[in-house]
């Protein structure tokens, strides 16, 4: 007896098949190494992340003062965005720049507290501290980390739905400590 054909078939297997690599996928996120800018700075981020487009980036960050580039995964919900200031910031003035930082953010949200903030010694001290911060639409989990950039201050900012920081907490601090500037070997 021959098994009756429907004509989807190929497409059901499909379907299901790239189901069930989904699902592998959703547990693991594959760092990749990218230029964040030409020739100066380089850090591991996702692989599936993309470039924000700027007419995205205007309707996400509204202000003027908005990152100067964003990475995006494909829905929008989590980003890695950086700004790169005028302001002079020497290696060993992290510890000062970061308790000033954490004190501004504190004030813009007094309800919400500093979860952790740490340096990452190696061949450039990274600091770094997170909080929850509020949205439209819910909340956001947030780790800001700062370096020193050709000695001016330079931020990054890891951004996801708070509901999925468990699935992000531990690979936003892996990014933040791979942050390398260009004539560092890795």
């Amino acid at each position: 007896m021959s098994k009756k054909e429907y004509g989807d078939e190929e497409f059901i297997c499909e379907i299901v098949g790239a189901e069930q690599e989904n699902q592998g996928e959703e547990d693991s996120i594959v760092l990749g190494e990218r230029c964040i800018i030409e020739g100066r700075l380089y850090m591991l981020i996702p692989e599936d992340f993309v470039m924000m487009p700027p007419e995205i980036a205007e309707i996400k960050y509204p202000s003027e003062s908005r990152p100067d580039i964003t990475y995006t995964d494909s829905e929008g919900t989590t980003t890695i965005s950086f700004i790169l200031t005028r302001d002079k910031l020497k290696s060993e003035d992290i510890e000062a720049a970061m308790e000033y930082l954490q004190k501004v953010f504190t004030r813009v949200h007094p309800a919400r507290g500093i979860l952790s903030s740490d340096i990452i010694e190696g061949e450039l001290r990274v600091g770094h501290f997170d909080f929850i911060s509020p949205a439209i639409d819910g909340e956001i989990y947030n780790l800001v980390f700062i370096f020193s950039l050709d000695g001016r201050l330079a931020f990054g900012a890891f951004s996801c739905l708070h509901l999925d920081m468990a699935t992000w907490l531990e690979t936003a601090v892996q990014i933040a400590s791979t942050v390398r500037i260009a004539h560092q070997a890795t």
